[in-house]
């Protein structure tokens, strides 16, 4: 027997365990990555605009009657909807509902199908 053969021991669940373990490994250092470099990092102001308040002057807009410098300006319609854009919300709702049916059912025929070859497995 040699020594670092591990099938002669019985501790053949470490070699499988070792995959996950790398995986587990990566996943943390990854998302410690992540952190330290987007908490932790100096970036800009944050874009809700829930950030330290800047001083009046800076807030004046460079032409009267636009927006402060930062802040974008949103058009509102007075006019509704026209029936070609009715239409195709409808058949956009209509399609997404059938898409997402279809995926439930086929989730659930799959979920049928490995619990039948689970119960089948321990009845053979």
């Amino acid at each position: 027997m040699v020594r670092g053969d591990r099938a002669d021991e019985g501790g053949g669940g470490t070699l499988l365990a070792m995959p996950f373990m790398i995986v587990t490994v990566l996943s943390v250092l990854v998302g410690c990555a992540v952190f330290l470099g987007t908490v932790r990092g100096q970036g800009g102001p944050p874009a809700t605009g829930f950030g330290e308040a800047e001083p009046e002057e800076a807030l004046e807009a460079s032409e009267p009657g636009a927006p402060a410098p930062g802040y974008a300006y949103l058009q509102v319609s007075t006019q509704g909807p026209e029936l070609r854009e009715r239409l195709q919300g409808v058949v956009g709702v209509i399609v997404l509902l059938g898409v997402g049916a279809m995926a439930l059912a086929f989730a659930l025929y799959e979920l049928g199908h490995l619990i039948n070859k689970t119960i089948e497995a321990f009845l053979d």
